[in-house]
Formats: C-alpha cells, structure tokens, sequence
C-alpha cells in the first residue's frame, strides 16, 4: 500500500472521522460555552474555522492516506483562530510559532509513525513560511480528551516552554533544533497535492470569533 501525506483544507472536513469533523473544542472560546448548541451548529462553525484558516494559509492541517484510506489527521492553525488558547494559563504562544490543535491516528495504524510524520510534514510546511516553530498546549490527564498527551508530544520533538501541572506548552523550534532539519527535507518530499500558498501569515495575535460548546475526542 501507498502512504502519503498532503496538506489537508476547509474541503477534506467531512473526511474527518467523528467526533473530530464535528469537535470545536479549540474553536470556541470560554464564552462560548455559555451558549448552548446543536450539533448542526458545531458543524458549521467547524466548517467555518477551516474556510477561514484554509484562506488564511492555503490549508488546515495535514492529511495522511493508506492508498485512498484516510488514517490520520492533523489540524493546525495561527493563534487567532484558536480561541480557546485564552482558556490556559500557559499561553499566550509565541508570536512566530503555529498552533497544533490536534492529531489523530486511527486505531489500527498507530504505532507505525504516522503521528510522526504528520508533525514533520506541518513543520515542513509552515516553515517554508515566516513561521519558526509549532506550539501545542498539552495535557497530563490520562484518558480521552481533546487536547494532545504531553508525553506523546514529547516523543515527537516537542519540549516543554512553559511549564504547569496539568496544561503546559510545548514548541518545537524549527530553525534551531538541528536533528529535524533533514526530517523537514524529507517530509517535504513526502508532500502530494499541494495547494498554493497566499502571502506571508497574519500576526498570531489576528482576531478571530468562533462559537459552539466542545465535543470530547480521543487523542492520537
């Protein structure tokens, strides 16, 4: 079978297997979660999360396929898309990083390093950017949970930046950390389906505005 990675867009949502094509988790913000919503509603504003960062970037995260089996995803996306950032007290990120907001591998194929490259192919990607770094806001609960296990992040190049007891961030710079240089090289070439990239990203700090109240999801 034939493993390849592809930037993912607003158009591959409903792809996505559930509960993640429908979770906004991270594109609602405290706020928000006073405002009850239909699951029709969490949909759309979804979708909207991913037009906007789709348009903002060329994509939204990173796709990874088993022939024409869809096996893992990535979501990523500039600060201001992720409203609930403001939730954590290990935030705000850096201004030069991309947020990873989540990763999920189906079942059967974890265990073979397809987490793994799904991070390296967003770090090649967002590096040919004037971005130099992915962060994510981890966590040590053990169980599912829509955010990222910080001993998984951990494996994959990540390394605590500011530290907490149950939601640190995590960076990993990708201009200085030397042993995933030739990975980024390799990821690149990974790539298929490229999509064309706008102008230079907004300032992390671009406003944004999501609604809807979060679904619980399993993390990859």
């Amino acid at each position: 079978m034939a493993r390849r990675y592809r930037p993912m867009t607003a158009g591959d949502l409903p792809e996505l297997p559930e509960p993640c094509a429908g979770c906004t988790f991270w594109e609602s913000s405290l706020a928000d979660l006073a405002t009850s919503s239909s699951d029709q509603r969490r949909s759309a504003t979804k979708r909207e999360w991913a037009q906007a960062v789709t348009r903002h970037w060329g994509y939204c995260g990173v796709a990874a396929y088993d022939d024409a089996e869809l096996i893992g995803h990535l979501t990523l996306a500039p600060a201001g898309h992720v409203p609930r950032l403001g939730a954590f007290a290990s935030t705000p990120v850096s201004p030069d990083a991309a947020v990873v907001t989540s990763v999920r591998v189906a079942e059967e194929h974890r265990g073979h390093g397809v987490g793994r490259h799904l991070v390296q192919t967003a770090a090649a990607l967002v590096a040919r950017r004037d971005i130099r770094a992915l962060e994510a806001v981890g966590t040590y609960h053990q169980g599912p949970s829509c955010m990222l296990p910080v001993g998984w992040l951990e494996s994959v190049g990540f390394t605590v930046v500011r530290p907490h007891p149950v939601t640190p961030r995590l960076r990993m710079d990708l201009q200085t950390t030397v042993r995933w240089r030739p990975d980024l090289g390799a990821a690149w070439s990974r790539l298929t389906g490229l999509v064309s990239q706008p102008p230079a990203a907004e300032p992390a700090t671009y406003a944004h505005r999501d609604t809807t109240d979060p679904l619980p999801t399993t993390p990859a």
